[in-house]
């Protein structure tokens, strides 16, 4: 075990949050004192930017940066370096501090600002609204420390030595279990760590507090502050959004390839299709079944590991004869998947639950209504949409997805995130973009699929009335 890797490690994850924290907390402030549609089309910018594709944003950037990059002439910047894979990480990873700080800062109050009529500006920020969202700054900042401590896939493509990489790469090569657990501890113990750091503490979103009037905001601020902000969030915006999206649909290449790469990768796509909406539909039963079940916050530990961990236990744990039924087969990834995102599902789903009107649930309770009936009637009006959004992130996820599967995947069940993975290994491809483009339709089609599966039914239900 490399304790120089173990060090490197560390920093670049401690540098990682760092600069994510303070992107994601300018950005926050400038959606703070928008207001209206503006508000909504930035915030949904900020989501989208965090549901994009790891390896489209990696692509991008090796298409700029890379060995013969588009801008490699004038910028000598080696994308394939220590400060390569901060920067990737950093574009990945930001939009978490910022949705918690949003969250944070939308919890002030006109009476807060009463108790100081003249605090504005720089004093505004720095006795206000940083102390408000100190907590929030805390938990984002552990929480991209451990995503970005554990993440695989960007340091192996950019060709960067780090600790987990490390572990995989000589684990894929020799398959000694007693070495995976040398370095497997380590790998627990952070994880450990950050669940002990945000045991107990309150995670404050977006969506849960109306937040101050924005007009009454920014008169609060200066107009340096809010120029700075607004020019700072659309420039992060236009690098983490646009950018990649730009690279990816603007190039003629893309679409070139891509009729070669739907015929080429047919049996990928339907691999990533399949998998996902299998560990999507699991986690969101599953989560559904347990959220009563406080126990169940441990399982946030499979979440934070490295997905190859949890690969190599499943391997450790069904590569027998008892066990012949289910190791190498389509479930097992699946199972791996559910575990590892089970803890978003089964968060969200105790959210949900706790939002069901209690009147409501105590008057099911006292009828004793079946499970059907009690969707039909109590979850289906109240919470229906915020189920289908807790599926479709579980999905996201699964479709992305390589570090989990990448030691367990079945012969023949490579999926599209893979094999865009084992290419970006070799610089960057025009196939990849190709891939990318694929892997977002993807994304999109169980959008298109509801959206046409809700339009045959109010048509039906139309018919059927008198």
């Amino acid at each position: 075990m490399s304790w120089g890797l173990l060090i490197d490690s560390f920093a670049l994850a401690l540098l990682v949050a760092i600069f994510s924290v303070v992107v994601g907390w300018c950005v926050a402030l400038f959606l703070v004192g928008l207001s209206g549609w503006k508000r909504v089309v930035f915030l949904l910018g900020v989501v989208i930017s965090f549901s994009m594709p790891p390896f489209l944003i990696v692509n991008t950037w090796l298409g700029l940066f890379g060995k013969v990059g588009l801008l490699k002439p004038w910028f000598p910047f080696d994308i394939y370096s220590f400060y390569g894979a901060i920067w990737v990480l950093m574009m990945i990873l930001w939009p978490i501090p910022c949705l918690m700080s949003f969250g944070a800062l939308k919890r002030l109050t006109p009476e807060l600002l009463d108790t100081e009529p003249g605090l504005s500006g720089y004093g505004l920020v720095k006795y206000i609204l940083f102390p408000l969202s100190n907590s929030a700054l805390l938990q984002s900042g552990v929480i991209v420390f451990v995503l970005a401590f554990n993440n695989i896939a960007v340091p192996a493509i950019l060709q960067v030595k780090v600790f987990p990489a490390q572990f995989w790469v000589q684990f894929s090569s020799t398959y000694n279990f007693q070495m995976a657990w040398q370095y497997g501890w380590v790998l627990v113990s952070v994880s450990v760590f950050v669940l002990l750091v945000l045991r107990g503490r309150e995670v404050v979103w977006p969506w849960e507090s109306q937040g101050l009037d924005p007009d009454l905001f920014s008169e609060r601020l200066n107009q340096s502050i809010r120029w700075f902000s607004s020019a700072f969030s659309w420039s992060i915006i236009a690098i983490s959004l646009f950018l990649p999206l730009g690279h990816l649909l603007l190039d003629a290449r893309t679409w070139m390839g891509f009729p070669d790469a739907v015929q080429a990768g047919s049996r990928s796509i339907f691999n990533s299709f399949l998998f996902a909406i299998l560990a999507a539909t699991f986690v969101s039963i599953l989560g559904a079944l347990t959220s009563r079940y406080k126990m169940f916050r441990l399982s946030w530990l499979f979440f934070f590991l490295p997905g190859v961990l949890l690969g190599i236990v499943w391997i450790f744990i069904f590569n027998r004869p008892l066990f012949d039924w289910f190791y190498g087969g389509i479930f097992m990834v699946v199972a791996a998947l559910g575990l590892r995102y089970f803890a978003i599902g089964w968060e969200a789903m105790r959210a949900i639950n706790s939002s069901i009107d209690t009147d409501l649930k105590s008057a099911a309770d006292l009828f004793g209504l079946p499970w059907w009936q009690r969707w039909q009637h109590l979850f289906q009006p109240q919470a229906s949409w915020a189920i289908v959004m807790v599926w479709y992130v579980i999905y996201l996820l699964s479709l992305w997805d390589t570090e989990t599967v990448v030691l367990i995947v079945p012969p023949g069940g490579e999926t599209l995130a893979l094999r865009i993975f084992n290419l970006l290994h070799y610089g960057h491809h025009p196939q990849v973009n190709a891939l990318c483009l694929i892997l977002l339709a993807l994304a999109m089609l169980p959008i298109i699929l509801g959206f046409f599966a809700k339009k045959i039914i109010k048509k039906r239900f139309a018919q059927g009335e008198p």
